[in-house]
């Protein structure tokens, strides 16, 4: 690579050794606070999940000294609280999505982010700056490549989140720009994650392992480890080892902006994918009261929701199955389930008369469909059809969930575990970084 063609890898270490010097406008500040409600959500949600109850196991039986909290346990050591929490954010496929990298970004950066920040004693501002930092670097590095990344099999996640966990980290420890690169260069040669380990627990795994290494990446940085940093030019190792047959490269990295503004949100507890065709089965059950005439149930998807969600059998065999499987999927919400949490249970029980109708359900690539697109065609026993297009599925930029969509999300997660209190943590979550905040979190994390 020719000296001149160097770019990326210079205006990441610049960006991320000037973090404590960049002020946070009051949108991003806001968005970022919605994606701690979110992870604070999804993670105390699924408090009762078998993936995080190993984890966390697995993590006391290490017996590491620190002071990081593991939900739903004790203290750790930041790299296996980290673990432990980013595993338990995905474990309901419930977190935010950065769309333009197809990465669930917030599980892995925030749990690194909030395990690091308590070793070193961060403040809360610190914990903001460094999770947009983390999340802008992540977002930039995947954005263009992590759809092609996706359909070669990689998940996202587990590649560009453990990026942005190691930009956080490094935001954190305060390294300067070469160090920074260093850390991101670490976390790089570690990427990993399978699709095809969707619908098992090593899926959420991806996101608490990205965390993981994203601490211990900057942490070796801080003391001197050396690793590549030419890995983020195009065609300069990264991009080319995913995407193998060159279709697509990373482009070149332009921090101006702020992505975060552009993050997603999810209404249901299923593979982001989905969500389309959902919000379009919704509007049927909401509209229609013939929905048990059905005799066939057609939807056109983008050629990503196809590959990962639309060839799956509509009779999965446990939860985490169900929650990529388009033909399971679309019944529920034809029947006027919410796709909560708890539409995804174990001991699993699905409802016949959904298993009945994902049946008839056939699934097509449209060109015209994206990732946040769908079109779906009711042929009723007479012979009727009924249509419904869904442009904009809801939690995206330009159909948003706004706070009141949020609390709604939030209350129905943390009931179970938090009760009253509930209501207090997500108060602390919206006015995070204007002081006095961390004490009272970590008081109510402490206690599940």
């Amino acid at each position: 690579m020719a000296e001149d063609d160097v770019r990326n890898g210079p205006a990441i270490a610049a960006y991320l050794a000037d973090v404590r010097n960049r002020p946070l406008p009051p949108a991003v500040a806001d968005m970022a606070r919605m994606c701690l409600a979110d992870w604070l959500g999804v993670a105390i949600g699924a408090g009762e999940e078998e993936a995080g109850r190993i984890v966390r196991r697995q993590v006391r039986a290490w017996g590491s000294t620190g002071r990081a909290t593991v939900l739903f346990d004790s203290l750790a050591a930041a790299p296996f609280a980290a673990l432990a929490n980013g595993t338990l954010a995905h474990c309901l496929d419930f977190d935010d999505t950065y769309v333009k990298a197809v990465t669930h970004t917030s599980a892995p950066v925030w749990a690194a982010t909030l395990a690091l920040g308590e070793e070193v004693s961060a403040d809360e501002n610190a914990l903001l700056a460094a999770f947009v930092a983390g999340f802008e670097t992540a977002s930039r590095i995947g954005s263009g490549l992590g759809e092609a990344v996706t359909a070669r099999g990689w998940h996202g996640t587990g590649v560009f989140g453990r990026l942005g966990a190691a930009a956080a980290a490094a935001a954190l420890l305060d390294l300067d720009g070469d160090r920074a690169l260093h850390a991101l260069g670490a976390a790089a040669t570690q990427t990993g994650g399978l699709t095809a380990s969707f619908g098992t627990m090593a899926k959420p795994f991806h996101a608490g392992k990205a965390a993981m290494d994203g601490i211990v990446s900057a942490q070796l940085a801080a003391s001197g480890f050396v690793a590549a940093t030419g890995l983020f030019e195009p065609s300069g190792g990264l991009d080319n080892a995913l995407v193998q047959d060159q279709a697509t490269a990373i482009a070149t990295i332009d921090f101006s902006g702020w992505r975060i503004l552009e993050n997603s949100f999810k209404p249901y507890a299923a593979c982001h994918l989905t969500h389309p065709a959902i919000d379009a089965a919704r509007d049927f059950a909401a509209s229609r009261n013939d929905i048990a005439g059905i005799s066939e149930v057609r939807a056109k998807v983008g050629a990503l929701a196809n590959q990962i969600t639309g060839g799956k059998s509509g009779a999965p065999a446990t939860p985490l199955e169900g929650k990529f499987d388009l033909k399971y999927c679309i019944p529920l919400g034809l029947h006027g389930h919410a796709l909560s949490a708890a539409d995804f249970l174990e001991p699993w029980q699905p409802d016949p008369v959904v298993c009945a109708t994902a049946q008839k359900v056939t699934v097509e690539v449209s060109p015209d469909m994206g990732f946040a697109s769908a079109r779906l065609t009711l042929v009723l026993a007479d012979g009727e059809r009924a249509v419904a297009d869904v442009p904009v599925a809801k939690g995206h930029p330009g159909n948003p969930m706004r706070w009141d969509d949020m609390q709604a999300k939030f209350d129905a997660l943390v009931a179970p575990h938090l009760g009253s209190r509930g209501a207090a943590l997500l108060g602390l979550a919206r006015d995070f970084g204007r002081g006095g905040v961390l004490d009272e979190m970590r008081a109510i994390l402490t206690r599940l």
